[in-house]
Protein backbone atom coordinates (compact mmCIF):
# COMPACT_ATOMS: atom_id res chain seq x y z
CA UNK A 1 0.00 0.00 0.00
CA UNK A 2 1.44 3.38 -0.82
CA UNK A 3 0.67 6.85 0.75
CA UNK A 4 0.15 10.04 -1.18
CA UNK A 5 0.13 13.25 0.51
CA UNK A 6 -1.38 16.64 -0.30
CA UNK A 7 0.09 19.81 0.54
CA UNK A 8 -2.45 22.83 0.06
CA UNK A 9 -0.09 25.61 0.95
CA UNK A 10 1.34 25.16 -2.74
CA UNK A 11 0.45 27.01 -5.43
CA UNK A 12 -1.26 24.30 -7.24
CA UNK A 13 -1.58 21.86 -5.42
CA UNK A 14 1.27 19.16 -4.71
CA UNK A 15 1.01 15.83 -4.32
CA UNK A 16 3.78 13.30 -2.52
CA UNK A 17 4.84 11.04 -5.02
CA UNK A 18 2.02 11.51 -7.18
CA UNK A 19 -1.68 11.84 -7.31
CA UNK A 20 -2.30 8.61 -8.82
CA UNK A 21 -3.95 5.62 -6.22
CA UNK A 22 -5.15 2.05 -5.75
CA UNK A 23 -7.51 0.86 -3.86
CA UNK A 24 -6.45 0.63 -0.25
CA UNK A 25 -3.69 3.62 -0.26
CA UNK A 26 -3.65 6.18 2.01
CA UNK A 27 -3.60 10.27 1.37
CA UNK A 28 -3.36 12.59 3.83
CA UNK A 29 -4.28 15.88 3.20
CA UNK A 30 -2.01 18.64 4.87
CA UNK A 31 -1.55 22.45 5.55
CA UNK A 32 2.16 22.40 4.20
CA UNK A 33 3.34 26.03 5.22
CA UNK A 34 0.52 28.08 5.94
CA UNK A 35 0.71 29.50 9.50
CA UNK A 36 -0.60 27.44 12.91
CA UNK A 37 -3.86 29.21 13.08
CA UNK A 38 -5.12 28.00 9.32
CA UNK A 39 -7.91 26.22 8.64
CA UNK A 40 -9.15 24.09 5.93
CA UNK A 41 -12.08 22.23 4.52
CA UNK A 42 -11.67 19.43 2.06
CA UNK A 43 -15.22 18.63 0.06
CA UNK A 44 -15.39 15.77 -3.10
CA UNK A 45 -17.94 18.03 -5.28
CA UNK A 46 -18.42 14.85 -7.45
CA UNK A 47 -18.02 11.99 -5.45
CA UNK A 48 -15.68 10.83 -2.40
CA UNK A 49 -13.20 8.00 -3.35
CA UNK A 50 -11.59 7.89 0.79
CA UNK A 51 -13.58 5.95 3.50
CA UNK A 52 -15.58 7.86 6.28
CA UNK A 53 -15.14 6.75 9.54
CA UNK A 54 -15.75 8.30 13.41
CA UNK A 55 -12.35 9.34 13.20
CA UNK A 56 -11.93 10.91 9.89
CA UNK A 57 -15.86 12.54 9.33
CA UNK A 58 -16.49 14.41 6.12
CA UNK A 59 -16.01 16.54 4.73
CA UNK A 60 -12.43 16.93 5.76
CA UNK A 61 -11.01 19.70 8.56
CA UNK A 62 -7.65 20.55 9.36
CA UNK A 63 -6.45 23.19 11.55
CA UNK A 64 -8.17 25.31 14.33
CA UNK A 65 -9.14 22.81 16.70
CA UNK A 66 -8.21 19.73 14.18
CA UNK A 67 -4.82 18.85 12.99
CA UNK A 68 -2.71 20.49 10.67
CA UNK A 69 -3.14 17.39 8.48
CA UNK A 70 -5.85 14.88 8.36
CA UNK A 71 -4.99 11.12 9.36
CA UNK A 72 -4.55 8.98 7.20
CA UNK A 73 -7.19 8.54 4.45
CA UNK A 74 -7.84 5.03 2.89
CA UNK A 75 -8.95 4.99 -0.85
CA UNK A 76 -12.36 2.38 -0.67
CA UNK A 77 -12.22 -0.71 -2.22
CA UNK A 78 -15.47 0.23 -4.29
CA UNK A 79 -13.88 3.37 -5.43
CA UNK A 80 -14.91 3.74 -9.40
CA UNK A 81 -11.23 4.58 -11.43
CA UNK A 82 -11.63 7.85 -12.11
CA UNK A 83 -10.40 11.21 -11.31
CA UNK A 84 -12.01 12.42 -7.81
CA UNK A 85 -11.78 16.48 -7.89
CA UNK A 86 -11.75 18.03 -4.68
CA UNK A 87 -11.95 21.51 -3.29
CA UNK A 88 -10.42 23.24 -0.33
CA UNK A 89 -11.54 26.00 0.66
CA UNK A 90 -8.86 27.84 3.35
CA UNK A 91 -8.64 30.15 6.00
CA UNK A 92 -5.11 31.78 6.63
CA UNK A 93 -6.43 33.15 9.56
CA UNK A 94 -5.48 36.42 8.76
CA UNK A 95 -9.22 37.11 7.52
CA UNK A 96 -11.19 39.84 9.39
CA UNK A 97 -13.79 37.79 11.80
CA UNK A 98 -17.40 39.26 12.95
CA UNK A 99 -19.40 37.45 15.06
CA UNK A 100 -17.32 33.75 14.17
CA UNK A 101 -18.20 34.69 10.72
CA UNK A 102 -15.32 35.03 8.01
CA UNK A 103 -15.51 37.17 5.26
CA UNK A 104 -15.28 34.85 2.28
CA UNK A 105 -14.05 37.10 0.01
CA UNK A 106 -10.97 36.05 1.90
CA UNK A 107 -10.69 32.67 1.57
CA UNK A 108 -8.20 30.78 -0.49
CA UNK A 109 -9.69 28.00 -2.45
CA UNK A 110 -7.77 25.24 -4.48
CA UNK A 111 -8.88 22.38 -5.98
CA UNK A 112 -7.31 19.20 -7.48
CA UNK A 113 -8.12 15.51 -7.99
CA UNK A 114 -7.23 11.90 -6.85
CA UNK A 115 -6.95 9.91 -9.26
CA UNK A 116 -7.86 5.97 -8.50
CA UNK A 117 -6.52 3.61 -11.01
CA UNK A 118 -5.27 0.14 -10.69
CA UNK A 119 -2.06 -0.06 -12.53
CA UNK A 120 1.12 1.66 -10.83
CA UNK A 121 2.20 4.82 -11.32
CA UNK A 122 4.26 5.45 -14.20
CA UNK A 123 7.29 6.97 -14.09
CA UNK A 124 8.13 10.29 -14.40
CA UNK A 125 10.87 11.35 -16.39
Amino acid sequence: MANITVDLSTVPVTYSPGPEVKHGDTVVFSLGSYPPGATATITFPTGNCLTVSASNPYPYELGGTHALATSPLTVSMTALKRVYEFDATIDDGSSTRSEDKVDPLKLDRKNGGIDVTSDPPEERA
